[in-house]
């Protein structure tokens, strides 16, 4: 039967089932809302104007314009974005006292030259008079959005490397500064800056992440490092993912993303599951309160092509209804031979304001991946004999028939209501439907001679359909305590992930010949073999949570953080052959409590020292040699350092110094394996990673954005035994961009430049070493008129050499490629 597609947009909608509960939740969430929020409800001339309001307290100081509205915009309740270039260069006059909103930002505009209307109860727009060709004065409009509710850390639209707020660690709204952990952001513009498309890219481009490729895009072998240890905590919108198989978010494209949340160590106060290395949180696009768009075409090195475009605005006249729709379709070839990729997105939501104080979100996100003639793996690093092996850069070692596909489609809403004082309760609602389909055909199975002789391919295959539900509820607020004000954050969240598929043959397959003639002259050519299941195998992971954190002011330069989480945690595996006796697990861990606490303390208005402390608690899937899993991985995670927020906030300048212990850790055990067959684990007691982070990111001079840092991790046994050697100790990373001044402003300059130290790994007794290396890469952006921009993306100028896996096998970074960008806004 031929797939139905999706009209306009041509997506293939997998299954039935997927589609039809997902069309039905946003058209009836359409209807209900259209009837719901007519023209005829619009708010009346009873509306408070901010020139009537009641005082309130302002401390805003002296700063760069552009962070001064955003202060005002949430002292005032006036969630605002602003066109950061026409508001660069300006800088604002302190407001302090009790104030109407009018009087501070009159205050804060003198001498500015620009003037302000109010549009309705919560917009405001900023006019900037200029003279028309008769020399009569006229307004110009600076854009400013007042939408109800809105994300206090967006960074669309304000041209910067950093956010005001971020809730991902602890899920109270706080500055960079104010988190006492380390929080990386990579925001729409960098995103934008430097052509980043993709989750794995974006990993590869943080402070202290290390990606370590293995493959095609899509397959199993690829894996990111924080701090020394696997990368598998994935957030959207502050709602986990499960730690299935296939849940996480590695290949994600990110047209439909604001940005990417970063907080590095343990997060288990939010996540529950806590990997001491890193929580990554996708921060969804949000609808706007003004119409506004864009279409953008990409073509690049290896037949490259991609096109984008975004959509957002106000549905009904009164503005109470917005939606946003983005989709993207991209094709490329790769330096690799043979290996195509194509993805396809597609992605809608709705915000109503249903009150003045209660909004509700619905949307659909839809993303499939497919990649051909894909290998699973890399080539040998070692001749049979032990000397190294020389593959060229373009080698494929997969299949002709060889493939990788994932179907993800998940339906998310959200109810959020505002009481007053400062308070609001939000509850998140998600589904998601994912499928995913390996092929597998890749040679790396023997030992490769000289002649090309000695090697054949693993077959078989990996297919399954996954589903997660996952409900959450959050109270926050300020309260009173001894004559202070303090914030509380409660709040309760759990899901259900459940994944089913056949079992297929894996690796052996009777009567199939698996081998190669010649390594050196393969061209993926060999017979594809017939795999039929055997069987069925299911996987279930449960998770529920309550959780709490304070975040108490003792004093007006102190804060202290106190949180934890009650963890209930399940998960049952299955296996049901058609012949034979079926097996099934299931393993609790009920009552688990993961405590959190940080402390800040500020030095100035600029400088504060932090310090924190939570607990590591991680479930674990590799076995023993007498087939028993291992017990959880426990521990604790400790973090101390210096933050700074330099211009206001638009710059911020962190440096961490960390100490991860652990026991349970799952390591290698030579030559063992477990009844299964798979490669057997132990538990190593005693481990421990320490290190320092360097970073910086935002706004250095006007024009002038900085992201990027130094990092170092050193993981160890309890022996004091280097551990993961195939990882670098120290990296350093950096990007930069500068739009020109005066009459070259058209024109913005950025370079983007990636050290790592050098690595090294025992394969089969003989030490693989790899120096340590750089890439360059360089990016010009040329404004051609007010609404068109051509940006080119010059990647790895030297055409480094570099290997970014040593952990068995090898696979080769990106050679030197070149990328073209043309976008269209209004």
């Amino acid at each position: 039967m031929t797939a139905s597609r999706v009209a306009g947009i041509g997506l293939p909608v997998a299954k039935r089932s997927r589609a039809v509960p997902a069309a039905l939740f946003m058209a009836t969430s359409m209807l209900a809302l259209t009837a719901a929020l007519s023209p005829a409800q619009a708010e009346t001339a009873g509306q408070t104007q901010i020139a009537q309001a009641e005082r309130i307290t302002f401390h805003i100081p002296a700063q760069p314009l552009s962070s001064a509205l955003t202060s005002f915009g949430r002292q005032a309740g006036l969630q605002i974005t602003m066109d950061s270039a026409i508001v660069q260069g300006l800088a604002s006059k302190p407001v302090s006292g009790s104030l109407t909103p009018a009087e501070a930002l009159d205050r804060m505009l003198a001498g500015s030259g620009l003037t302000w209307l109010q549009v309705d109860a919560k917009t405001i727009e900023l006019q900037r008079p200029q003279r028309n060709g008769d020399g009569a004065l006229q307004l110009s409009p600076v854009r400013v959005e007042g939408v109800r509710n809105a994300d206090p850390g967006k960074s669309e639209g304000t041209g910067s490397y950093t956010i005001s707020s971020s809730g991902s660690a602890t899920k109270l709204d706080l500055s960079i500064r104010e988190t006492p952990q380390s929080v990386t952001v990579m925001t729409r513009q960098r995103l934008d800056d430097q052509g980043l498309n993709e989750m794995k890219d974006v990993l590869n481009q943080a402070v202290g992440l290390t990606l370590v490729e293995s493959g095609a895009l899509g397959n199993d072998g690829n894996q990111v490092y924080a701090r020394g240890f696997a990368l598998n905590n994935f957030q959207a919108n502050g709602i986990p993912r499960s730690t299935v198989y296939g849940f996480n978010d590695e290949i994600a494209d990110l047209s439909t993303y604001d940005r990417v949340e970063i907080v590095r160590g343990s997060t288990g106060l939010l996540n529950g599951i806590g990997d001491p290395s890193a929580s990554v949180n996708l921060v969804r696009k949000r609808p706007t309160a003004n119409f506004q768009g864009y279409v953008e075409g990409q073509v690049g090195s290896w037949s490259r092509y991609r096109g984008e475009a975004d959509f957002s605005g106000p549905l009904v006249e009164n503005g109470k209804l917005r939606g946003r729709f983005v989709t993207a379709y991209q094709d490329s070839d790769s330096f690799i031979d043979r290996l195509e990729m194509d993805k396809r997105v597609a992605y809608g939501t709705l915000e109503a304001d249903l009150t003045e104080d209660t909004l509700l979100t619905v949307g659909l996100e839809y993303q499939r991946h497919k990649s051909d003639h894909a290998s699973n793996s890399g080539f040998p690093l070692l001749y049979a004999d032990g000397t190294p092996t020389n593959i060229p850069r373009s080698y494929n070692s997969g299949a002709n028939w060889a493939y990788f596909m994932h179907d993800n489609l998940t339906a998310f809403g959200s109810l959020e209501h505002r009481f007053g004082d400062g308070w609001k309760v939000k509850l998140d609602v998600e589904n998601s439907w994912r499928e995913y389909d390996g092929l597998l055909g890749f040679g790396i199975r023997g030992s490769l001679n000289q002649d090309g002789t000695g090697m054949g391919i693993w077959p078989g295959r990996w297919n399954s359909d996954l589903q997660q539900t996952s409900l959450g509820v959050d109270l926050s607020g300020p309260y009173e305590l001894f004559g202070r004000r303090h914030d509380l954050m409660l709040g309760t969240s759990g899901y259900h992930a459940h994944r089913k598929g056949p079992s297929n043959p894996l690796w052996y397959i009777d009567g199939y010949d698996p081998s190669i003639p010649n390594y050196f002259t393969w061209n993926g050519e060999i017979a594809e073999p017939t795999l039929e299941p055997t069987g069925w195998s299911e996987e279930k992971e449960r998770q529920y949570g309550v959780y709490a954190a304070t975040r108490l002011r003792p004093t007006d330069a102190l804060s202290v953080i106190l949180g934890s989480r009650l963890i209930k945690w399940e998960q049952e595996t299955g296996d049901y052959p058609d012949s034979g006796v079926s097996s099934a697990t299931k393993r609790a861990e009920n009552g688990v409590l993961v405590p959190y606490a940080g402390i800040v303390y500020d030095l100035s208005d600029v400088w504060s020292v932090y310090a924190s402390y939570t607990s590591i608690f991680t479930p674990q899937s590799q076995k023993n040699s007498a087939g028993n899993t291992l017990d959880p991985l426990e521990g604790n995670a400790y973090e101390a350092g210096v933050k700074a927020e330099f211009y206001g906030g638009l710059l911020n300048a962190s440096f961490a110094v960390f100490k991860i212990e652990q026991d349970n850790l799952a390591v290698i055990d030579p030559g063992q394996f477990a009844p299964d067959g798979s490669q057997a684990y132990r538990a190593a007691q005693g481990t421990t990673s320490n290190g320092f982070e360097f970073e910086l990111n935002g706004e250095v001079a006007p024009g002038w954005q900085i992201g990027g840092g130094y990092s170092r991790a050193v993981p160890e046994d309890a022996n004091g035994t280097r551990l993961t050697t195939y990882l670098p100790k120290d990296s350093f990373k950096l990007f930069s961009t500068y739009r020109l001044p005066g009459a070259w402003r058209d024109l913005t300059v950025g370079g983007n430049l990636r050290w790592q130290g050098d690595i090294y790994n025992d394969i089969s007794g003989t030490e693989f070493r790899q120096d340590d290396f750089t890439v360059v890469d360089l990016m010009l952006r040329y404004r051609l008129t007010d609404n068109v921009s051509a940006t080119l993306n010059l990647n790895n100028i030297f055409d480094e050499e570099y290997l970014t896996n040593l952990d068995r096998v090898g696979y080769w970074g990106e050679p030197r490629n070149v990328m073209l960008s043309v976008r269209a806004t209004w």
